[in-house]
């Protein structure tokens, strides 16, 4: 195991042989800093669960101004003292569980640039970990948290002010990316993605860091494009807004959707009184139940719909005003495949 980039490149550094430090293969780290890009640069860092400490240490090598290991485990910290001694590098490291360790930092005030965590997989505390996190307020606010799990641990509840910002898969391992940014959904079936729905998650994101596209799941509602398609469609439309739009689905509540990722607000539109009056109860039902606020906002063109596109290729219209047009033809042509 080596550090694989910056002024420690190259040097080796060593790991408990019984396998009860679980290392980030250096796949995994390269990816990691390739999402952050530098945010940590000149800022204090946390490896939490810190096992050899090589994630820890490979942000001192990227340009870190200081890192804390923390780990339960005396023979992980043993390990960590001599990897920092190896490359001759300075670090705090305690010898504490994480609440500890936490609640001490938040008691001297200390706050992070970056927060590196990678719990024990199988005990399932990525919730708990971000909540006392959030709690403790121990992250800058232009702070960042990069979480290892397993890739089927990710329905972990996310708490506010924290946002899942971006996630990959690398085999059995998963990393999640989050931040401390305000959050909306915007909600629906998308079938397919409009103008109308982009006019919605511009608006959200006048109010909001982040929005979530969600496209929620209804197994007795017959829809025109697949799941994958209709996700496209979204992602192609909206990826001029960057990383500030997540994309997602989900098969339960709205509710539990936001509860999941710690968002209190859905964004939704309406054409017309009909609309509205449906919104409003959806609304009330949200509140009442999940503690989920609506915010409804006017359609800017009231002729645009999911509808009108699905009429437009029936009769073989131009749907380019209603649609991203890069993408209107493969809707048209994908469209086309209904069995009329």
């Amino acid at each position: 195991m080596r550090v694989i980039a910056g002024k420690y490149k190259g040097r080796a550094l060593i790991t408990l042989s019984d396998n009860s430090v679980r290392p980030t293969t250096d796949r995994v780290k390269e990816s990691v800093f390739n999402l952050i890009r530098g945010e940590f640069e000149g800022k204090a860092v946390l490896d939490l669960f810190a096992g050899s400490g090589a994630l820890g240490i490979e942000f001192l090598s990227r340009g870190a101004s200081e890192a804390v290991f923390v780990d339960k485990s005396p023979d992980a910290i043993k390990i960590i003292k001599q990897n920092l001694s190896k490359i001759g590098a300075d670090g705090e490291v305690y010898n504490a569980d994480y609440s500890t360790a936490l609640s001490k930092f938040a008691a001297a005030g200390r706050k992070f640039g970056a927060i590196a965590l990678d719990p024990p997989y199988k005990e399932g505390l990525e919730a708990e970990i971000l909540r006392k996190i959030a709690l403790k307020d121990i992250l800058e606010d232009d702070g960042v948290i990069v979480l290892e799990r397993l890739k089927e641990n990710d329905s972990y509840i996310i708490p506010e002010p924290l946002a899942l910002c971006d996630t990959r898969t690398y085999g059995s391992t998963g990393i999640d990316i989050l931040r401390k940014k305000t959050k909306a959904a915007v909600t629906g079936t998308f079938d397919p993605f409009t103008k109308g729905h982009l006019y919605l998650v511009e608006q959200a994101l006048e109010r909001f860091d982040i929005a979530h596209v969600v496209f929620l799941i209804n197994p007795e509602k017959a829809v025109t494009f697949d799941l994958k398609k209709r996700m496209r469609f979204a992602e192609l439309s909206t990826r001029h807004l960057g990383k500030r739009v997540m994309v997602s689905s989900y098969g339960g509540l709205t509710i539990d959707y936001c509860k999941r990722h710690g968002i209190k607000y859905i964004i939704r539109g309406y054409r017309n009184e009909k609309d509205l009056e449906y919104e409003k109860a959806m609304a009330e039902f949200n509140l009442n139940y999940g503690g989920v606020e609506t915010i409804m906002i006017p359609a800017k063109d009231s002729n645009i719909s999911s509808t009108l596109v699905k009429e437009g290729i029936k009769e073989n219209k131009d749907i380019s005003g209603l649609v991203n047009p890069e993408i209107a033809g493969e809707i048209m042509r994908e469209g086309k495949r209904w069995k009329t």
